[in-house]
């Protein structure tokens, strides 16, 4: 009955996105399916925006079996002209409504700033970063008319001041928080508006196996995982939240949602 009341709550702003389009890039695996389905439930019609085919298909298909509407695409974000056309399907769609740019990463391999060379961090800027800022760019038109949300993901990687062993990956998600601030009354003037979450540690399977492998007296030391719905809640919120332009919400497990000042 707890799971019920949960679900329950999780997916209580469904009049507000109901009929909406909400496109959300790396939706098929991780958070990103999370965020899929949660909107697909509150009624949105759901752009599944992934470069793996397959994982976009499996979840379009997962809720199109609901009876929700969900709709696979595939695309590299590091690429203009399919970002180009992502965005121009979703405006056949009626939308976009709604952009989250959660797609993300950091290099591949073990080797990360310094010793990667310019192609492997380059191309963490440019999945990071530069594809959030264009896709941004690239939905700014049609929000513009009908008004829209843009919601980006961060990683609390992104906030303090100690070392971290990707610094290109961390300095793209401070982009992002510092570029949502920075982009909050310019977007909102245009009827765009801009938010980010920063979470911590989220407790999908792979972060649940890398916290098993700690030893115990480090395992204490951390916050609890952050459940990926808590991901999805404070995403609905402040897309539903008119006044949040500009706002940046970050999650600590065992923690309720701040608001960055």
């Amino acid at each position: 009955m707890a799971t019920e009341s949960r679900a329950t709550s999780r997916y209580r702003h469904g009049m507000e996105v109901k009929g909406r389009v909400a496109v959300v890039t790396g939706g098929g695996s991780g958070i990103g399916r999370v965020l899929v389905a949660g909107f697909a439930r509150a009624g949105a019609t759901v752009l599944v925006a992934d470069r793996d085919e397959g994982l976009a298909r499996r979840a379009a298909a997962e809720l199109s079996d609901q009876g929700l509407l969900a709709i696979p695409w595939e695309v590299d974000v590091t690429d203009d002209e399919q970002c180009e056309r992502l965005v121009a399907r979703a405006v056949e769609l009626g939308g976009p409504h709604v952009l989250v740019n959660n797609a993300g990463g950091w290099s591949a391999g073990p080797d990360q700033f310094p010793i990667a060379g310019p192609a492997a961090w380059s191309a963490a800027i440019d999945l990071n970063l530069r594809a959030p800022m264009l896709l941004t760019q690239l939905c700014r038109p049609a929000m513009s008319v009908g008004g829209g949300v843009v919601i980006m993901l961060a990683s609390s990687a992104g906030l303090g001041a100690e070392p971290y062993g990707s610094p290109e990956y961390a300095a793209t998600k401070a982009g992002l928080i510092r570029f949502t601030t920075a982009m909050g009354g310019n977007a909102g003037t245009a009827g765009q508006r801009l938010a980010c979450v920063v979470p911590d540690w989220v407790g999908l399977p792979r972060a649940h196996d890398e916290l098993a492998a700690l030893p115990a007296s480090q395992r204490a030391a951390l916050p609890p995982l952050i459940p990926p719905e808590d991901v999805l809640d404070a995403v609905l919120a402040l897309v539903t939240d008119d006044s949040a332009s500009g706002t940046v919400v970050t999650l600590v497990g065992g923690e309720p949602p701040r608001r960055l000042r």
